[in-house]
């Protein structure tokens, strides 16, 4: 079954309510929220979520485990000077996921700043156990960086490492199509790309897609969305991702730029969904 869904507005009065409303309109039967802007911790009590509303309305088309939520970017888990303040932040935050039922917490894995790489990775995996030691369900999906910056998660060797040591099969990939390919992965070559994943025991971490094209070329290491087959990495190619049987069942989310201020995730899914199946090999 191939479940996409969009990144969707999540707020007053009607929050998970309207937020499922407006994904089943743009026939969409997954969905990724923030549960407050992805720039600040500040959080709505959960009681004026709308959950009752949700459920008895919208639950079957768009079940409480096809909701993806995604940490608030400020959080950085590899900073050892700040990785106390994300580590509490995101324990309240899975509990708040706990509440709605969702499943899976997409979290930028951090930037390394003034320290080094291997004190970053170890102080991302220290956060993480912490963080799952405090908590329960709730599965975190490391999304995939463009190297931008000092952000250092940018190779699915880099998240591996990562998730061996954490040792918890509450630890899996997001796997952000524009970011991939701006950190030099070239999916354009679909195939070869796959036959990475597979070679290197990759596959089986991917949890969860963001699908995204790139408004840069091969290794810009510099991770800015484009909409769908407008950028470089095309139509073709992001729609091998939804039709291949690997990712069957696991969520696929838009996270395009509006266009003339308005949403255009109902013409994208449905370019995505074209009867017109890509040839994936």
């Amino acid at each position: 079954m191939i479940k996409i869904g969009s990144h969707i507005s999540f707020s007053k009065p009607n929050y998970l309510e309207k937020a499922a409303q407006e994904s089943i309109e743009n026939n969409a039967n997954c969905m990724m929220i923030y549960l407050g802007a992805p720039q600040t911790t500040l959080r709505v009590p959960k009681e004026n979520y709308h959950l009752e509303q949700y459920k008895n309305l919208y639950s079957k088309k768009i079940s409480p485990q096809d909701i993806i939520v995604h940490a608030p970017y400020i959080v950085n888990p590899s900073n050892p000077e700040k990785s106390q303040f994300a580590i509490n932040f995101l324990v309240s935050e899975i509990k708040r996921m706990n509440y709605i039922g969702a499943k899976y917490l997409v979290l930028h894995p951090g930037s390394h700043t003034t320290f080094t790489i291997e004190e970053a990775k170890n102080t991302l995996i220290e956060s993480l156990k912490k963080i799952l030691a405090q908590t329960n369900d709730v599965i975190i999906a490391l999304e995939t960086m463009a190297g931008n910056g000092s952000n250092y998660c940018n190779s699915f060797e880099i998240l591996k490492e990562i998730i061996e040591k954490v040792d918890s099969k509450r630890i899996c990939i997001c796997l952000d199509t524009c970011h991939i390919w701006d950190a030099g992965y070239n999916i354009k070559n679909y195939e070869q790309f796959k036959s990475y994943l597979k070679e290197k025991d990759f596959l089986k971490y991917i949890k969860v897609i963001h699908l995204n094209d790139s408004k840069n070329e091969l290794n810009s290491k510099k991770d800015r969305h484009a909409n769908i087959g407008q950028g470089y990495i095309g139509l073709e190619s992001l729609k091998k991702f939804v039709f291949d049987p690997d990712f069957d069942n696991i969520p696929i989310i838009l996270e395009t730029p509006y266009i003339n201020n308005k949403p255009p995730y109902k013409e994208e899914i449905s370019l995505l969904l074209d009867k017109t199946e890509p040839t994936l090999f």
